[in-house]
């Protein structure tokens, strides 16, 4: 199995991981012994740090929120939003996400293949990373593309290759600035999949020529901005 680097990880363990790549890592987390077992080796002398001070009470404002949270039905505490309810996310990687992520639905957008698709899962508002979540059916590829910024990927479902490998479900995959890849999904099941990115995507071919000449590169979102023809 493919996992995140021990700098990731000791980031998780301390804190110190960003939104975007606090719930990619649970998606992991989720299906990785290894993984779970590092994590918890690096928070071990976090962990004996904070027992050394002095017991104090919690202030009052986190005990009315864990009032209302007991007093929620268990079904409503235990149940995704509706919109991530069909989707193979891992409960750890949903409590991650924002409440504001359960006030507004998901936006697919085309994934760019056909019968494939993607959506923005959540935004980090210090490093500006974005989360997407998108599924390709089997056989299918990515269109071929330079990376701008770092990618990771944790394979929710199916499995994919391209020129760096091949990652099945539970797998994580990191991809520097300058990466040139093009995946393609294996036969018999759609792969699920969150990707993380820092910067947009550069795409080579037809779909390179009109993003080139037609909208400045952005991420999935339904935003893109009309440039000027050359």
């Amino acid at each position: 199995m493919s996992h995140p680097a021990s700098e990731l990880l000791l980031s998780f363990a301390s804190g110190r991981a960003d939104l975007t790549h606090r719930v990619i890592l649970e998606a992991h987390l989720a299906g990785c012994p290894d993984c779970r077992a590092a994590v918890a080796e690096l928070a071990a002398p976090g962990a004996a740090f904070l027992r050394s001070f002095p017991d104090a009470p919690p202030p009052p404002a986190l005990w009315e929120r864990l009032r209302d949270r007991i007093a929620e039905p268990a079904e409503q505490r235990q149940a995704p939003p509706p919109d991530l309810a069909g989707l193979p996310l891992p409960p750890a990687a949903v409590a991650e996400l924002p409440a504001s992520r359960q006030r507004r639905p998901l936006r697919w957008h085309w994934g760019l293949a056909r019968g494939a698709r993607l959506a923005v899962l959540c935004r980090d508002p210090s490093t500006h990373s974005i989360l997407l979540v998108g599924h390709i059916p089997p056989r299918r590829a990515f269109p071929r593309h330079l990376h701008l910024g770092p990618e990771d990927v944790c394979v929710l479902t199916g499995a994919y290759a391209d020129e760096m490998g091949h990652y099945s479900a539970g797998e994580y995959a990191a991809y520097a600035p300058g990466t040139v890849h093009r995946p393609v999904v294996d036969a018999g099941e759609t792969c699920w999949v969150l990707t993380r990115l820092e910067q947009p995507n550069l795409f080579f071919g037809w779909l390179g020529w009109a993003q080139r000449h037609f909208t400045r590169p952005t991420f999935f979102d339904g935003k893109e901005q009309r440039a000027p023809r050359a």
